[in-house]
């Protein structure tokens, strides 16, 4: 039975580093063989709105699929929030073509608005927010592996609540803990920064760690997971779609 979720949020979310990922793609991987699962299947209160499908980005899918283990995660962490909030899926397994979409996208806008960057600075302003796209086995993107998941809340008439910005949006505010920095908030402010909190504190009461950059991503499994979850080897290497011609390649 899950424990009682705590309806204070006194402690703060406390700042962490941004990853070093030339640390991170050498974490070791263990490997699985859990399929992705599609969450369409998943009962109430998990709602999910598979947003790059939404907005029409090429090669996006329109469903979120993640790793068996990083479901029935996910099912805990919605069935801890009290009965006015439920848990919002964004984004999780994401097709090559997607995070190369992504991280082109971001690169150029920030190239268009910062045009005296160096490449290196560009590429550090980029991963920010959009990790290098990656299909190795040894270093794949987090999304590629089923075990990156995008989510938010929402309130009882399944409303996203307001959590300081966008989901995507590549400002300095959407870090996670960028809001307890705010000395005298605003009552929205206030009330952003407690819905922060309450994400931030269901995901990892049931494992998950996030990214410091994004207060909506969190990882289980894959490397990102194991760097900031201090484990020595990720579970989760990249992942594809089961599809009907490569089970009757298998078969046949």
């Amino acid at each position: 039975m899950n424990e009682p979720f705590r309806t204070t949020f006194s402690s703060p979310i406390r700042r962490s580093p941004d990853p070093e990922w030339s640390v991170v793609s050498r974490i070791l991987i263990k490997g699985s063989d859990e399929p992705l699962v599609p969450l369409s299947l998943a009962p109430s209160p998990i709602k999910v709105f598979p947003v790059y499908a939404k907005q029409g980005i090429p090669g996006s899918i329109d469903e979120c699929y993640v790793r068996e283990g990083v479901y029935r995660r996910l099912l805990r962490v919605a069935r801890s929030l009290p009965p006015a909030f439920g848990l919002v899926v964004l984004d999780g397994w994401r097709p090559w073509r997607v995070q190369q979409y992504l991280f082109d996208t971001l690169q150029e806008a920030i190239r268009s608005h910062h045009p005296d960057l160096t490449d290196e600075e560009l590429l550090e302003r980029t991963r920010e927010f959009v990790s290098v796209p990656s299909r190795e086995a040894e270093a794949p993107s987090p999304h590629l592996t089923g075990g990156a998941v995008d989510v938010t809340l929402s309130d009882a008439d399944g409303l996203p609540l307001d959590m300081g910005t966008l989901f995507d949006e590549a400002v300095p505010i959407s870090h996670t803990a960028a809001l307890e920095t705010i000395g005298y908030p605003s009552t929205r402010e206030q009330q952003a920064r407690d819905s922060r909190r309450r994400l931030y504190e269901a995901m990892l009461e049931q494992g998950f760690t996030n990214l410091p950059s994004e207060w909506w991503h969190y990882d289980m499994g894959d490397q990102l997971w194991a760097y900031y979850g201090g484990h020595e080897q990720a579970l989760y290497g990249p992942a594809e779609l089961e599809t009907i011609e490569n089970r009757w390649k298998r078969q046949l």
